[in-house]
């Protein structure tokens, strides 16, 4: 029990931290603060507290506390930010898409999973070329989208990625449908990717801690027959 209120007490700081980080982030880019949206009010703030530390409470309460945990708990608190940044300026920072490399390849080295770093190279070079056309030719894809999906694409693997793929375009083409059925938007309203692709990525790591538990399902198997 102690454990778990320790990791909601240092879940909810991380939290409060992460608004900052974003704001920050944010305020580097843009001549004035735009982030009304997820922050300026007290209850946003307690949000951003309570969204972090439940989630990684979710995750030690499945998992325990084990390298990959913490791995995951990482990642999905960089996603977060990544998400509101980049629905906030469309754009996706050089810093985070470094931090995530950062803590794939750094968890990598010290659980002992350099033996199949062929699989997260091809993953990099996968993800790198399928958002690279889009962002070349100036439809959907930024630059800041190619980088970020081949850093996903390292830390997941290459059946980790395509699975990935497949979350984010599904919950893309559910999106996409609600703005249009809605008459928000339409097919060519500009969409930040970062936040589907985030959630794509979560969703793996997740998955992946609870098929190390219990074997739940793999989605990776299906696409690798």
């Amino acid at each position: 029990m102690a454990v778990y209120i320790m990791i909601l007490m240092l879940g909810a700081v991380a939290g409060l931290i992460m608004e900052k980080a974003s704001i920050n982030l944010i305020n580097k880019r843009v001549g004035e603060l735009r982030i009304i949206r997820f922050s300026g009010t007290n209850a946003k703030t307690v949000m951003w507290a309570i969204i972090n530390s439940l989630s990684w409470f979710f995750l030690v309460w499945i998992n325990g506390i084990h390298a990959n945990t913490i791995e995951c708990m990482l990642l999905i608190s960089v996603s977060i930010i990544l998400s509101v940044v980049d629905i906030t300026i469309k754009k996706i920072p050089n810093e985070l898409i470094l931090l995530t490399l950062i803590i794939g390849a750094g968890f990598m080295i010290t659980d002992n999973r350099l033996g199949s770093i062929s699989i997260n190279l091809i993953g990099f070079a996968l993800g790198f070329i399928l958002f690279l056309l889009p962002a070349f030719i100036g439809k959907g894809a930024g630059w800041g989208d190619v980088k970020y999906a081949a850093v996903v694409g390292f830390c997941l693997g290459v059946y980790g990625f395509l699975t990935a793929i497949i979350i984010m375009t599904i919950v893309l083409l559910i999106f996409t449908a609600y703005i249009m059925l809605t008459g928000k938007g339409n097919l060519k309203t500009k969409i930040a990717l970062g936040p589907f692709m985030a959630f794509g990525f979560v969703s793996v790591l997740i998955i992946n801690i609870m098929n190390s538990q219990a074997l739940i399902f793999d989605l990776s198997r299906l696409i690798n027959g």
